[in-house]
C-alpha cells in the first residue's frame, strides 16, 4: 500500500472537506456555464460533461462556483438572463465535497463539486 503522507507532504487531491458550514444551502445564481469534453487531441467536442453555476451567498455576498457533473443545467443562461427576479438554487451541502487544487501563500484554490442542484423557491 502506498503511503498518502510522505516526508510531511500529501497530494492536494487527497485533501477533501465537507461543504456544510462553508457554503450556503441556498445560493443566488449569477451565471451558468457549460463545460465540454475534449477529444484525444485536446480539442473541444460538443458533448457537455459538467455545468458550472457561479453563485453568491445571500448572507455574506461571497462568490463561489459549484460544478455539477451533468449534461443538463437546471436553468439555462438565456433563462437566467431573462429572469426578472434573482434565481436561487438549492445545494445539498451534506453531499458536496470541497478539494484544493492549488495551495500557495497560505491560501487554497478549491473545486466545489455537487452531485446535483435544484431550483429553489424564491
Amino acid at each position: 500500500m502506498k503511503a498518502k503522507l510522505d516526508n510531511n507532504q500529501i497530494k492536494a487531491a487527497e485533501l477533501a472537506i465537507p461543504a456544510a458550514g462553508i457554503i450556503p444551502e441556498i445560493a443566488v445564481v449569477r451565471n451558468v456555464r457549460l463545460s465540454y469534453q475534449q477529444d484525444a487531441d485536446g480539442k473541444r467536442t460538443e458533448k457537455v460533461e459538467a455545468v458550472r453555476y457561479d453563485c453568491i451567498d445571500p448572507d455574506s455576498y461571497a462568490s463561489f462556483t459549484v460544478k455539477v457533473e451533468t449534461n443538463r443545467p437546471v436553468i439555462t443562461k438565456e433563462e437566467l438572463d431573462a429572469a426578472e427576479d434573482a434565481v436561487c438554487i438549492a445545494i445539498p451541502v451534506d453531499k458536496v465535497t470541497i478539494r484544493p487544487y492549488a495551495i500557495e501563500y497560505g491560501m487554497a484554490k478549491v473545486s466545489i463539486v455537487a452531485p446535483m442542484v435544484t431550483l429553489a423557491n424564491n
